[in-house]
């Protein structure tokens, strides 16, 4: 029995070179390292575009290692059904080539309760757990894979198949489970970041039972705040009781801030580990910046003209121009906001805080967005450009500031996050302002929303910035 691919040339590419190469383009820009045994992980399922690099960030940890099974749980997109059902024999077919379904532990599972059985239509065309499997097969070698689609997302069907989980599982350390699932869908930017902010701050607190009320409470109100709730709360019971200690927030982002449009449909993504042992405390965004980052005077030439003759053509035609760069550092994927000044004053700011697309690619998104979606201001009109100014600045990777003595004014940007609310500043805004260190921090605090003292007990975090604009 081979399970043939249903979303191949749709949510990823369909040529299995194309497919690797993506692939492993997400895993090479994934800086993050962890100590520790992983037990589980939880992982977007959208299109490759959308949500792979934060998918990347949780493969990246299996990479190497000796994992012989994995154990993969999504929602049922397409078929209901009051039960739990895992794919019973045979092979699952990618574009990569075909993964054994471990039929050992597949009929262990069966063997613990009459609701984990095969329900074929739950498998036909869904998605949630395919899309998982290609970057399986690039980190891993000689593995087999247990296809699980959990129907009603209900607590009884969580137990059942957490318990049966750990009692099939137990004692076993070459085992893996992973939950597949999106979080926010809406039509609203603000609603996607303040829910999503909650559903990760139940995450990382490892609270699945308080997760899981949360979304019903939401789903009574017809807010979607994880499709694959159900999974994400299973694996995180299943994982602790085999011994993980600790959920380790790897990745987050959203559909829109990948595509630089914040106006229209939003999902947001999670990359989480579930890990045994003495993991370092933070992930990605606490990782330090082995050196400065730099561009050469030419590279930096060629992001400011990407954005000057973006802007020149949307604003005059609406189209958007192609650029073909071949130059590797403007390939990385990087942070970047592009900031717009007219005689001076600002006229627009919008950027990525996270590298989830390649630089030059963010440069030319942020532009547009800086000029014409930037709430604060109208949108900027084609016969202003001659007296806008562009400037770019290109963002590292996060570090968690422990004391404040750490932050440096001229050198570091501020990012705070504290339940729902977040809010960054730039490297050259407390310069440009005279600011001091207290200032700053109070200043984070406000471009949050929270009271000026909120950095005292917030997550907070610096950042550096290669700062250039036209002269």
């Amino acid at each position: 029995m081979v399970r043939e691919p249903a979303v191949a040339g749709q949510f990823y590419p369909g040529n299995p070179s194309d497919l690797k190469e993506m692939i492993q383009r997400f895993l090479d820009n994934s800086k993050i390292e962890t100590g520790g045994k992983v037990i589980g992980l939880i992982c977007p399922h959208a299109g490759y575009p959308y949500s792979g690099f934060t998918a990347a960030h949780g493969y990246k940890l299996l990479q190497g290692k000796n994992i012989k099974t994995v154990v993969i749980i999504g929602p049922s997109h397409h078929a209901y059904f009051d039960g739990l059902s895992v794919y019973p024999s045979g092979k699952w077919k990618t574009p990569l080539g075909e993964v054994l379904i471990d039929e050992d532990i597949v009929k262990k599972l069966e063997r613990e309760n009459p609701k984990i059985d095969y329900f074929p239509e739950a498998h036909t065309h869904e998605h949630s757990v395919e899309v998982q499997v290609p970057f399986l097969q690039v980190v891993l070698k000689d593995f087999k894979i247990v296809p699980i689609v959990m129907g009603a997302q209900t607590e009884e069907n969580i137990d059942i198949l957490a318990n049966a989980l750990y009692n099939v599982l137990k004692g076993r350390d070459d085992v893996v489970l992973v939950a597949s699932s999106d979080l926010y869908h809406g039509y609203s930017y603000q609603q996607a970041k303040d829910m999503d902010s909650v559903v990760i701050d139940y995450i990382k607190k490892y609270n699945p039972d308080g997760l899981f009320q949360f979304i019903e409470e939401m789903e009574r109100q017809r807010i979607a705040v994880a499709c694959g709730g159900g999974p994400v709360a299973t694996v995180m019971k299943a994982a602790k009781m085999l011994g993980a200690e600790k959920s380790v927030i790897l990745h987050t982002t959203t559909s829109a801030d990948v595509v630089g449009n914040y106006s229209g449909y939003v999902v947001g993504y999670v990359s989480a580990a579930l890990v045994k042992g003495n993991e370092k405390e933070e992930g990605i965004e606490d990782s330090e910046v082995e050196k400065p980052f730099d561009l050469t005077k030419e590279q930096k030439k060629t992001l400011l003209n990407i954005a000057r003759k973006t802007l020149e053509e949307y604003l005059k035609t609406g189209n958007i121009p192609e650029f073909h760069i071949d130059d590797p550092e403007l390939q990385k994927n990087m942070g970047v906001f592009v900031t717009l000044k007219k005689h001076g004053q600002l006229r627009g700011c919008i950027g990525l805080i996270r590298g989830v697309k390649p630089l030059y690619l963010g440069v030319q998104e942020m532009a547009i967005s800086a000029a014409t979606r930037d709430p604060r201001f109208p949108p900027v009109k084609y016969d202003e450009l001659k007296d806008i100014e562009i400037e770019i600045s290109v963002l590292t990777p996060f570090q968690r500031v422990k004391k404040p003595e750490e932050i440096k004014i001229g050198r570091d940007g501020l990012y705070i996050v504290k339940g729902f609310y977040s809010g960054l500043l730039l490297p050259q805004v407390p310069v440009e302002w005279g600011w001091d260190r207290e200032t700053f921090l109070r200043q984070v605090c406000y471009k949050a929303g929270l009271p000026g003292d909120a950095w005292r007990d917030a997550e907070l975090y610096k950042f550096q910035a290669l700062v250039f604009s036209e002269e």
